[in-house]
């Protein structure tokens, strides 16, 4: 079955990384919590003058609650895409991981994407992709998982453009994510439900499962890349073989 052959290449890479890898997602679970610590410190400061102020006696309290809705609603959001943004570090790092790149260093792998000068294109990578996921799901909620599996690969995809030097926008990754992924969106969604088991048990022990949940199933994931990039190339090189031939053979009518 793919799916084992994929955890037990997955498996086979994490031998003697599973403490680098649960020590990535240590940082990143820092680093998050930092994040929101910032934003609550953001609101307090950003609010508080607001209570001097407006006059609570003439509505004012209502003015200052609207202003703190606000501010709280901007500071989440941008606080939960600065999260979702790190967490792609550890999918960047395992990628590296699978591909014999390993960044040993555990900081340095858990902010890989800033790292060999992938920030910035990764970035707006992730950021379109995000948004295109975004319009979908508000559009609706079945075609917006199905979108996100077909963008699911944008971000391997622009890290070996940028690690191999090879010029690609971000919406040429998404588009050739979106390519690669046609006829495999149901198998990668399967392949994500089988973590379900890990992630129940994870929760269990209080978050601890996850030190070792995370590195497992973003290994995975990138064995997943392999899998289906390779497959890509093979239909493809066939078409194009299939073409020549047809070429050829109408040359010799002729």
């Amino acid at each position: 079955m793919l799916w084992k052959e994929l955890k037990t290449a997955a498996k086979e890479k994490l031998r003697g990384n599973w403490g680098w890898g649960a020590l990535t997602v240590l940082i990143f679970g820092i680093a998050s919590n930092i994040m929101v610590a910032a934003g609550y410190v953001l609101l307090l400061i950003t609010s508080f003058p607001a209570i001097f102020i407006f006059n609570p006696d003439n509505g004012g309290l209502y003015v200052f609650l609207g202003i703190f809705m606000i501010i709280a609603a901007i500071l989440l959001f941008i606080i939960t895409c600065v999260q979702l943004f790190l967490q792609t570090g550890m999918q960047a790092a395992t990628y590296d991981l699978v591909n014999g790149k390993k960044t040993d260093n555990v900081f340095a792998a858990t902010f890989s994407q800033f790292i060999h000068h992938r920030g910035w294109r990764f970035f707006k990578t992730w950021l379109l992709s995000t948004v295109f996921n975004i319009l979908w799901f508000l559009l609706f909620f079945i075609p917006g998982w199905i979108k996100a599996l077909a963008y699911s690969q944008s971000l391997y995809i622009i890290q070996d453009a940028i690690d191999n030097g090879t010029p690609m926008t971000a919406r040429e990754a998404i588009t050739l994510s979106r390519k690669v992924m046609d006829g495999h969106k149901w198998e990668l969604l399967g392949l994500m439900l089988s973590f379900f088991g890990w992630f129940v048990l994870s929760i269990i022990t209080y978050g601890i499962g996850f030190f070792w949940t995370l590195p497992y199933m973003f290994t995975t994931m990138a064995e997943y890349h392999k899998y289906v990039m390779a497959d890509y190339n093979k239909q493809h090189q066939t078409e194009l073989t299939n073409a020549q031939v047809h070429t050829t053979a109408s040359f010799s009518v002729k």
